[in-house]
């Protein structure tokens, strides 16, 4: 068990061009589902659509405590980083 708090953040998004469930997910050291929900995500479909996703277009979004070995919010699928791109652009 670590010493860290860490929660695995899941989103369920629909794809845009054939329905299709895309589930995505990011870690972070707070289960606060707002900060989360402006982390970017680039999901990819079998029907060949990709795009780019904020978790607030989601579906559906849950949180769940998550035990690692190490801090995997301080790695690149972390939700607690800063937006890759301003609101609005």
């Amino acid at each position: 068990m670590t010493d860290s708090v860490e929660f695995a953040h899941v989103f369920l998004f629909r794809c845009a061009a054939c329905g299709r469930p895309l589930a995505s997910a990011c870690a972070s050291t707070q289960s606060n589902l707002e900060l989360a929900d402006a982390h970017l995500f680039d999901p990819h479909c079998f029907c060949g659509w990709t795009g780019t996703l904020m978790g607030l277009e989601s579906v559906k979004h849950w949180v769940e405590p998550w035990e690692s070995p190490t801090l995997v919010a301080k790695e690149s699928d972390s939700c607690d980083g800063k937006l890759e791109q301003p609101l609005g652009s």
